[in-house]
C-alpha cells in the first residue's frame, strides 16, 4: 500500500509518538500518583515476582496488605510483567506510549469496520489516542491500559456481527479479559453503556431476522463470559478483598458527589480542556482535579464533527442513543447539582461507590471519536474528487496539531536516575533499623507513605484506596482518639498517616522508626532522634514500641465492630493492660474495673519467612493472648505447637491467638483463599480460548484453500 494511502495513519503514529515521547528519549514519568503510588507498588510486585511468588501479601504498607486485592495494580495483566525485565518506571513509560498507540490503532480499525474513510479513521484514532483522557490519565496507568482494549473489543463486535467468524469471538473474549486484568474497572462501568449501544446497532444492521439476531447476541454474550472468566484469577481475590476494604461500609452521599462539575461552565472543557488553565503549566484555577473534571475532551475539530454524524441515515438510531448517553453523562458530571445523580445514587447498583460523578464523561471519551469519524465522512460526502480528500486531510492535520498544542506541557518527564534517589535516612534504616515498623511524619509528603514497598521496609502507613478498613480505622482512632464519626465513608482516607505519636496504638503497631523533616521534631515522650540527615530528613526511634507484638494476660470482650472500635478508642485502653476480643477466651480472665494487669507483658522474637509467614517462640507466665502488630485478614492461618488454632481478631483490627502458660512456638501463614479458584477458572478459560483460536485458524485455512480451488477471491 502506498504512502499516499497510508498518510492518515502516519499522522496518527507521529502525533502519538510526539505526545508520549518520554520513553523514546530515554526518560520516564514520575510525578503525582506515579511517584507516590505506582512506583512503590510496582516495585514491590516486581520484587516478589522475581522471587517466584504471586504478590498476594506485602509488608511495605498498612502493616501488611494484599497487593492482589487491589485490581488497579494490574498484578496479573501480562503487559505489566515487563517489570521483570526493566525498572518499573521504565516499563511504565513504555506502556504509556504503547497503550496510547494501541488504543488509537483499535479506534482506527473500528472506524474502518464501520465503513469510514482513512481520514475519518484518523480523526477517531486521534480523538482517543491524543484526547484529554488518555493524555491526562498517564498518571493512572490502569485507566490508559483498560481504554486501549475497548476499541478492539468494539471492533470484534462489529466484525462478528457482520461476518460471524469465530476468530472475532476470540478477540472479544481476549479484549474483555485484558481490559479487566488491566484494572480500570471504574471506567469499564461507563464503557459498558457505549459498548452495549454499539453492539445493538451493529446487530440490527447486520441481521434482519430475530432468530439471527439472537444467535449473534448469544455468541457475543458467550465471548464476554469467557473474557470475564479469563480475568477470574484477579477478579475473585479483588472482590473478596472489597468486602473488608473501605468500600464495604458504603459511601456517604456527599462523598459520592465529590469530584463533580461545580457549574455548567465546565461544559466548555469538553471543547477546551485547558480553559481553566493547565496543571502542568502551574496555572490551573479550576476545581480539583483537572484530570478528573476536565480530562475528557477529544479536540475542538472532532467535537464540531459530532453533530454532523446525524446526517448519515444508516445507524442513525445508534448515534442518537450515543448522544443521549453523552447528555446523561454531562448531567451526572454535575453531581449533586444535576438532575440524575441523586436518582442514580439511590437506584443504580455500584454507581455511588464510584465516588467521582465526572467520570461518567468517559462515555464521551469513547463515543465522541466514533461520532466525529461519522461526521467527517458525512461532511466530505457532499464534496467531490480532490476537494473532498483535501478537506478531510486538512481536518486530520488540524486536529493533530490542535491536540499536540493543547497538551504541549503535560506529562513532565525525568531521568530514571532521579527516580532512584532517596534520603540518607533510608540507607541508615536499612543498616540499623532492625525490629519494628517505620512510618513517616505527614509533612514529609505523600510520596513517602508507600515508601516501604519501594525500599523493602515494613511500613505502618500507606497510600491506597483499598486498604483493610479496620486497620485504616485503627489509624484514625490513633490520630483522633475517637472512632470514625460516620456510618459510611465520608472522607478521602487513601493517604492515611499517623500524627498523634503519643497514642498507645502507635506502640501497639510496632512503630519503632519514624522519618520526619528536620523542622518537624517528634513531640512524644518515648521518641528520641536516632539519625540526622544532612538532606533534611531525620530518623526518630520509639523506645516504647512493641516490635512485633506482645502477650497480654487479660481481655475485654466486645461484640461487633462498633463495640470493638469503641473499646480501642476508650481512654482506658492500653495494649499492655488487656486485649479487646470478640468472645471470652478460656483460661484468660477479663480485666475487672480498676484492676491493673497482674503480670508483665511479654515481648518476643519474631522470625519472618517472607511476607507470607512468621514464627515466634513465646514463654508465657500464664494463659494469655498473643497480639501481633499486623492486621487480621482472611487467609491467615495459625498453629500453636504445630496444632491448628483459632486465629483471633484482637484490638479490633489485629491478629492474635490464645496460648497457655509455658513455652510455645506459634506459626502464622497466609494463603489467598480465592486465588486458587480464580486461577483454575482463568486457566480453564485460557484453554478454551486457545482451543477456539486453533479451531478458528483451521476454519480460516480451509476457507482460503476452498477459495483457491474454486478460483473465487477471498
Amino acid at each position: 500500500m502506498s504512502v499516499r494511502r497510508l498518510w492518515p495513519a502516519l499522522v496518527v503514529a507521529l502525533a502519538v509518538a510526539v505526545q508520549f515521547r518520554a520513553p523514546l528519549l530515554g526518560r520516564v514519568y514520575w510525578f503525582e500518583d506515579i511517584q507516590a503510588y505506582f512506583h512503590p507498588m510496582y516495585t514491590a510486585i516486581a520484587r516478589q515476582m522475581r522471587w517466584g511468588t504471586v504478590p498476594s501479601w506485602d509488608l511495605g504498607g498498612w502493616s501488611g496488605m494484599p497487593l492482589l486485592g487491589d485490581p488497579q495494580l494490574g498484578v496479573l495483566y501480562p503487559p505489566n510483567w515487563i517489570w521483570l525485565l526493566l525498572k518499573p518506571m521504565r516499563m511504565y513509560a513504555w506502556l504509556g506510549l504503547g497503550h496510547a498507540a494501541f488504543g488509537a490503532a483499535g479506534m482506527w480499525m473500528l472506524a474502518r469496520a464501520r465503513g469510514r474513510s482513512r481520514e475519518a479513521a484518523a480523526v477517531a484514532a486521534l480523538g482517543l489516542g491524543l484526547g484529554g483522557f488518555v493524555v491526562l490519565q498517564i498518571r493512572h496507568a490502569m485507566f490508559g491500559a483498560t481504554t486501549a482494549w475497548i476499541p478492539w473489543l468494539m471492533w470484534g463486535i462489529e466484525r462478528y456481527s457482520a461476518e460471524r467468524r469465530l476468530e472475532h469471538l476470540v478477540l472479544i473474549a481476549a479484549a474483555t479479559g485484558m481490559a479487566l486484568l488491566a484494572g480500570g474497572w471504574s471506567m469499564l462501568y461507563f464503557a459498558v453503556v457505549v459498548i452495549t449501544i454499539m453492539a445493538i446497532g451493529s446487530v440490527k444492521l447486520n441481521a434482519s431476522a430475530n432468530s439471527e439476531r439472537r444467535r449473534i447476541l448469544v455468541g457475543l454474550a458467550a465471548a464476554a463470559a469467557i473474557g470475564v472468566a479469563l480475568s477470574a484469577a484477579q477478579l475473585l481475590p479483588a472482590l473478596a478483598h472489597a468486602r473488608v476494604s473501605p468500600r464495604a461500609i458504603g459511601v456517604d452521599y456527599a462523598f459520592a458527589s465529590s469530584y463533580a462539575w461545580p457549574s455548567w461552565k465546565y461544559l466548555v472543557t469538553l471543547l477546551v480542556p485547558t480553559y481553566f488553565g493547565d496543571v502542568a503549566r502551574g496555572n490551573y484555577t479550576g476545581a480539583s482535579d483537572q484530570w478528573e473534571l476536565c480530562g475528557y475532551a477529544v479536540g475542538v475539530f472532532a467535537t464540531l464533527l459530532v453533530p454532523l454524524s446525524l446526517l448519515h441515515k444508516q445507524r442513525r438510531g445508534e448515534r442518537i442513543a450515543l448522544l443521549i448517553a453523552c447528555v446523561v453523562a454531562a448531567d451526572l458530571a454535575r453531581g449533586a447539582g444535576g438532575l440524575l445523580h441523586p436518582l442514580f445514587f439511590r437506584l443504580v447498583p455500584l454507581y455511588g461507590s464510584l465516588r467521582c460523578p465526572a467520570r461518567a464523561l468517559y462515555i464521551w471519551t469513547l463515543a465522541a471519536p466514533i461520532l466525529a469519524a461519522d461526521g467527517l465522512d458525512a461532511l466530505t460526502e457532499r464534496s467531490r474528487g480532490r476537494g473532498r480528500r483535501l478537506v478531510a486531510g486538512m481536518v486530520v492535520v488540524a486536529l493533530a496539531l490542535e491536540l499536540l498544542v493543547t497538551w504541549r506541557a503535560e506529562n513532565p518527564s525525568t531521568t530514571l536516575a532521579a527516580t532512584l534517589e532517596h534520603p540518607q535516612a533510608v540507607d541508615w534504616l536499612r543498616e540499623n533499623g532492625h525490629g519494628g515498623q517505620f512510618a513517616v511524619e505527614p509533612h514529609l509528603g505523600q510520596r513517602y507513605f508507600n515508601a516501604g514497598f519501594l525500599w523493602g521496609l515494613d511500613g505502618a502507613v500507606g497510600y491506597s484506596s483499598l486498604p483493610v478498613w479496620r486497620y485504616l480505622h485503627l489509624l484514625w482512632i490513633a490520630n483522633h482518639r475517637a472512632v470514625y464519626p460516620h456510618e459510611k465513608l465520608a472522607d478521602d482516607l487513601t493517604a492515611q498517616a499517623l500524627w498523634t505519636w503519643s497514642s498507645p496504638i502507635v506502640d501497639l503497631l510496632g512503630v519503632r522508626w519514624v522519618l520526619a523533616p528536620s523542622d518537624r521534631p517528634i513531640d512524644a515522650r518515648s521518641f528520641v532522634k536516632a539519625f540526622s540527615g544532612s538532606d533534611g530528613v531525620d530518623v526518630w526511634r520509639n523506645d516504647d514500641a512493641y516490635a512485633n507484638g506482645l502477650v497480654v494476660y487479660r481481655t475485654r470482650v466486645a461484640v461487633g465492630d462498633a463495640a470493638q472500635a469503641a473499646a480501642v478508642a476508650d481512654k482506658t485502653f492500653h495494649p499492655s493492660r488487656f486485649a479487646v476480643v470478640e468472645h471470652a477466651i478460656a483460661g484468660v480472665p477479663e480485666l475487672k474495673p480498676g484492676e491493673a494487669s497482674p503480670l508483665p507483658n511479654e515481648q518476643f522474637a519474631c522470625y519472618r519467612e517472607g511476607a507470607y509467614g512468621l514464627a515466634v517462640e513465646v514463654v508465657a507466665a500464664a494463659p494469655g493472648v498473643l497480639v501481633m502488630s499486623e492486621p487480621w485478614y482472611p487467609g491467615w492461618r495459625v498453629t500453636v505447637d504445630d496444632r491448628p488454632a483459632e486465629l483471633l481478631r484482637v484490638d479490633y483490627a489485629l491478629r492474635g491467638v490464645a496460648i497457655g502458660a509455658g513455652t510455645h512456638v506459634i506459626a502464622m501463614d497466609y494463603e489467598d483463599q480465592w486465588l486458587p479458584y480464580g486461577a483454575a477458572i482463568s486457566l480453564t478459560a485460557l484453554t478454551l480460548l486457545g482451543g477456539l483460536a486453533l479451531r478458528a485458524r483451521r476454519r480460516r485455512r480451509a476457507h482460503v484453500r476452498m477459495n483457491r480451488e474454486t478460483g473465487d477471491p477471498e
